[in-house]
Order: C-alpha cells, then structure tokens, then sequence
C-alpha cells in the first residue's frame, strides 16, 4: 500500500529568520516549541500534513552518539547544517512505526530501534498540551543527506492539528512530490519502490532536474532532496509574495529557487 506524507523536515541556520519568510509568503506559521534534546521547530499545518521548519537551538542538548545509538536525530540534523541548509528529512504516516520499521529492513535500508520522544505543544488559545511521537528511520547508503522515516502521532489529533493554523493567506492546501536529486537516481528511485513512497517522491539527476525547471541553481543537491511541489488553491494569492522574496516563473510554475529560499526548492502550483 501505498504511503502519504506526514511532514517534510526543512533545516535553516536560523529559525526565526525563516518563520518570518514563509509568513510574508502567506503562510500561516505556530508559535516556536523546543524538543528536549537540542532542536527547535515551527510548523505550517495543512491538510493531514505539515511543514516543519527546524534549526538547532540549544547545542549542549544534544548528546553524541555512541556505538549503541546508530542514528540520532538532533546529530543528524545538526551535522546537515553543518554543510548547507534545505529539506533533510522527508517523514511519513504511521499508524505502528514498530511494524514499518520490519518494512524498512526487508527493503534493505539500515534501520535503528524505534525513537520515542514527547514534548509540551501549545493550543492557539494558549494551552499545555502533551505530544508524543513514535519515529523509524529508513536510513540507506545512498540517502546519507536524505533520510525518510515514518512518524507515529501517540497523541489526539486535537492535541496537534489546529483549524487556525491550517488556513493560510496564500490558499496552500497540500505538499505534492518531494523532489530528490541523486547521482544514483536509478538505484534511489528502486529503493523508494521498495518502501512503498516511489509514487511520492520523484528522483532525479541533476542535470534532468536543470532541464525540468529551465534553470541551473548553485544549491542543488547532488545526493539528497532538492525540495518539494507546494499545491495551491489560487496561484495568484501567492504569487506577488514568492516573486517578492525571489521567485521566477518557468514552465507554468511559481519557483522559488534554493539559493533564495534556505537551501529548498519550493515549486508553486495549481490545484
């Protein structure tokens, strides 16, 4: 069966500065939340999917690995900003992560125990409530700077999912496909197929990624995910934001290319 997104993990050096740029794109964006072990986040909430804007906010938190913890996902994403912004993660749903976990290793990636974590997260009005994640990761030779992973939400979904926060000025409604660049795009895409996202994710190289958009991009990625389709109601309630902080229009899209946008190609289009 095939699998939907849950959320895509974009890393920015800094947070604030990138809450601020999809907010004068027309987002609306949560309040900020620290993780207890280092990281910190700001959502954009959509349809049953979200963006997760995260920057390391408090580096003594986080613990290096050891021998006995073969991923860590504050180190991952720590050492990810320590050569470029961009989207270092791509995350899905999950209704037993234990069990996607045996899917993932029957598929070849290596694949660590379960990660559970919870945290505080605040309502609209103000509130404490209690969130509580299950992660697996599906992690792959190939994919050192692109990890996929299923997340399990252990919490109700009025404790996560606010009506306020899913409208958004700019008519967003969903993420489309995540955009991968690889210089092994043959071998990526057969392990995509093998952990049922192949119809999520289109991988590319980078030379039929220059040709697809009609422009070459210093930031484009040689072994990891470019960035992602953002599907709109109308374009034209988005359009004068994104081409204010950079964005150019190809082949019938609205592109915002990585090198203005945190490391991230956003493609802009139509429902």
């Amino acid at each position: 069966m095939s699998r939907s997104i849950d959320h895509l993990v974009l890393c920015v050096n800094d947070l604030d500065a990138a809450i601020a740029a999809y907010r004068q794109l027309g987002f609306t964006v949560t309040p900020r939340a620290n993780h207890p072990f280092g990281t910190g986040n700001a959502l954009i909430q959509l349809d049953g999917m979200y963006i997760e804007l995260l920057s390391v906010v408090e580096p003594s938190k986080i613990a290096e690995t050891d021998l006995a913890v073969p991923f860590s996902f504050p180190v991952y994403n720590r050492d990810y900003l320590r050569h470029r912004e961009g989207m270092s993660m791509l995350a899905l749903q999950s209704s037993d992560a234990e069990t996607d976990r045996e899917v993932f290793m029957a598929a070849g990636a290596a694949v660590p125990p379960v990660f559970h974590f919870e945290r505080d997260a605040k309502t609209p009005q103000g509130d404490t409530v209690e969130v509580a994640f299950s992660l697996a990761f599906a992690n792959h030779p190939l994919l050192r700077n692109a990890v996929a992973f299923v997340c399990q939400h252990r919490h109700p979904p009025e404790n996560f999912y606010f009506p306020e926060y899913q409208t958004h000025a700019n008519s967003a409604l969903a993420l489309g496909k995540v955009i991968i660049s690889h210089w092994a795009a043959d071998a990526v895409s057969e392990f995509y197929e093998g952990i049922n996202v192949g119809g999520l994710v289109e991988t590319l190289h980078t030379d039929e990624l220059v040709e697809k958009y009609g422009f070459d991009d210093r930031l484009f990625p040689s072994d990891g995910f470019a960035g992602f389709e953002l599907i709109v109601d109308d374009i034209d309630k988005i359009s004068d934001a994104a081409m204010a902080l950079g964005a150019v229009e190809m082949n019938g899209f609205l592109i915002l290319p990585p090198s203005v946008f945190f490391g991230t190609l956003v493609v802009i289009k139509s429902k």
